[in-house]
């Protein structure tokens, strides 16, 4: 495609077409639109380049490193499209781990919902999509847009996760037959938890509120999934397929937080003094440490 001739005008109107075509989140879409009109007006009559893009960039530098690289990508990937691509130009993000969540808290969120005092119904609901996010990983939005007939025996197919894409989870056997009791009647189509994204998350957090857990969010159900099979010895590019994550890296986060190798390396402090052969020890203070030192 020859965009060299085209104004700023006719080359945002193009790549709009290619944004609907390459995002499926109507919350991304959206975001990236919003941001493409800022770099549009940035620009004025000037053309795109690797140069002013950077200039745009540098407007946002007191945004969070993760908000600063979603911005960066998008302008990135219109200039790429444009002909004037910017690969030398990379945001570093430092490297976060996710929350890691205890049984225990686990615990207190389901006595949160036994402890609610509305309707029976609700708590019987409640008590299912909290098992069902914690046993499949499941997004929120994937939650909200379950149906029954993705619901099978021992597995369910999540429908235009995270990219579009479709996967499928297999279910316990105390899920799936607690599903197949909850479902029993509904229309095919008819959403299973009947609730939005945004309701699932200020539920949870409500809920975590509840439970005296600060800071917990409907995401960090998710985080539990992933830890959880890691601790028990799954295959990361399992664990990646059962997440739908698109690269692998995203997965490797949750290794960090698992890592036995890390533990047994901090074990090794506590190993009886014998097994570091004589100490020298101070008569004042009583710290002690090896005489090869």
């Amino acid at each position: 495609m020859a965009l060299k001739n085209k104004t700023n005008d006719e080359l945002f109107a193009l790549y709009e077409a290619e944004l609907i075509l390459k995002i499926h989140n109507t919350r991304n879409l959206e975001n990236d639109r919003r941001l493409l009109t800022k770099f549009h007006s940035y620009l004025n009559d000037s053309s795109p380049s690797p140069e002013l893009a950077k200039g745009f960039i540098s407007q946002f530098s007191s945004k969070k490193p993760g908000t600063l690289a979603r911005y960066a990508a998008t302008i990135k990937s219109f200039m790429k499209w444009c002909g004037e691509p910017m690969d030398n130009f990379k945001v570093k993000v430092p490297k976060t781990l996710p929350p890691y969540t205890e049984n225990s808290d686990i615990e207190k969120l389901f006595a949160a919902v036994e402890n609610k005092k509305n309707h029976k119904g609700s708590i019987v609901r409640d008590s299912l999509l909290l098992t069902v996010a914690l046993k499949t990983g499941m997004r929120r939005a994937e939650l909200a847009n379950l149906e029954p007939k993705d619901i099978h025996a021992d597995f369910l197919i999540v429908r235009g996760g995270k990219g579009g894409k479709d996967r499928m989870i297999p279910l316990a056997p105390a899920t799936a037959e607690r599903l197949k009791n909850f479902i029993e009647g509904m229309e095919p189509h008819e959403k299973v938890f009947k609730l939005k994204a945004t309701t699932i998350s200020n539920k949870i957090t409500r809920l975590a509120q509840k439970a005296g857990l600060k800071g917990f969010h409907a995401h960090q159900l998710r985080h539990k999934f992933a830890t959880d099979l890691l601790e028990k010895g799954a295959n990361i590019k399992v664990v990646q397929e059962l997440l739908g994550h698109a690269d692998l890296g995203t997965t490797q986060v949750y290794l960090s937080i698992v890592d036995q190798g890390l533990h047994d390396a901090i074990s090794l402090l506590d190993k009886e003094e014998e097994d570091d052969g004589p100490m020298f020890i101070d008569p004042h203070t009583g710290h002690k440490w090896p005489r090869t030192y």
